[in-house]
């Protein structure tokens, strides 16, 4: 699929209904305009993504200001939940989009100790980024974390 089939919303993977586990995310919690997911690489512990639920937008500028606050609502609640949780030195949001055209926020927990402090950790390739999956017992102890911190 190309980025503007996808961008135009054509088959587009963020659009409800979508798998609540698959090989990149597993959901926490679905809150009020978004879902918050988990990613299963974890070299940032606690790194998700928000993704909006209401339409297919792929910008913030697509959004009235009604569903922007409301979404920014959402984001708040879920950082606040993720810090708790991670207790995280620091905490990068970003929105791009630029390679999945969908809304969403990414909610990366930095530390003091993670490999690119001090630097943003997008690398050049993907092949570059590092991967990191959680033993089975500690994701699912973080997953438990999160939920119980969104309720």
């Amino acid at each position: 699929m190309s980025w503007d089939q996808l961008a135009a919303g054509s088959n587009c993977p963020f659009d409800p209904p979508r798998e609540e586990a698959n090989d990149f995310w597993d959901t926490v919690a679905q809150l009020d305009v978004s879902t918050l997911c988990l990613l299963k690489n974890q070299a940032y512990r606690g790194h998700c993504i928000l993704i909006y639920d209401r339409r297919h937008a792929v910008r913030l500028d697509q959004l009235t200001e009604a569903e922007w606050a409301a979404f920014a609502k959402d984001l708040h609640f879920a950082v606040r939940a993720i810090m708790s949780v991670c207790r995280a030195d620091h905490m990068n949001v970003e929105c791009m989009g630029n390679r999945m055209p969908h809304l969403h926020w990414q909610i990366v927990p930095r530390y003091k100790t993670d490999p690119r402090w001090n630097a943003p950790i997008w690398t050049t390739t993907l092949k570059e980024f590092h991967d990191a999956r959680l033993p089975e017992a500690e994701r699912r102890s973080l997953l438990a974390g999160l939920r119980e911190a969104l309720h």
